[in-house]
């Protein structure tokens, strides 16, 4: 793991990205027209390869199906939403009902994960930016199949002196019309990125604290 954060911004960051999934579950609620809970249980901060292995032993070695989107601002990189491949057609059969066939679900599967990736991805941006007090903006998103390396695209290294990337990774419970559905989030960001976003979170404890 990556040790540059302390544990008084680590549980900050945890508690803002938790405050920025509410939001997320708030309106993936209003497109599947049912209540949806989402839960952050950990927030890690690893290095590419610490998190293409990570995400390899959740997903045991198989494919994943991932929406990924660019965002820039004073902190800036990627964040991705990531399932198992079965669990993403999971996902899209309780979006589009039970009584779909298999063959139409899995032709209709990326249409329908890129609307709840852009769903869930802008909500968390746009409460982490309203938190913070910083602007962010968010590229399309774009749908991407495979294994881990090519779901997270760190196989080639940054070139220049600081340009190493960072993963924060994130295990997020999906409670879904009354099924649990797993999945990921991870924001990709260089290390000069990141040091951005823990300046920001210091701030944003420092103001608590003065309250």
């Amino acid at each position: 793991m990556i040790d540059f954060i302390g544990e008084t911004e680590r549980d900050a960051v945890t508690e803002l990205l938790n405050i920025a999934i509410g939001h997320a579950a708030a309106s993936l609620s209003q497109l599947v027209e049912d209540e949806v809970h989402l839960s952050v249980p950990f927030v890690d901060f690893l290095t590419p390869d610490q998190a293409v292995e990570r995400l390899e032993v959740e997903t045991q070695g198989a494919d994943s199906v991932a929406v990924r989107q660019h965002f820039q601002g004073l902190f800036y990189g990627d964040i991705l939403l990531i399932f198992p491949e079965k669990r993403s057609l999971d996902l899209v059969r309780h979006m589009l009902g039970d009584e779909v066939p298999l063959e139409q679900l899995t032709e209709l599967e990326q249409e329908a994960l890129l609307e709840v990736g852009n769903i869930i991805l802008n909500a968390c941006l746009g409460s982490l930016a309203n938190q913070l007090a910083l602007p962010v903006e968010g590229s399309l998103p774009a749908y991407v199949r495979g294994r881990s390396a090519r779901i997270l695209d760190l196989g080639q290294p940054k070139a220049g002196p600081g340009q190493e990337e960072m993963v924060m990774f994130l295990h997020v419970d999906f409670s879904l019309l009354k099924k649990d559905v797993h999945g990921y989030l991870a924001f990709v960001m260089d290390i000069v990125a990141a040091r951005h976003f823990v300046d920001a979170v210091q701030g944003y404890v420092a103001k608590r604290l003065a309250g």
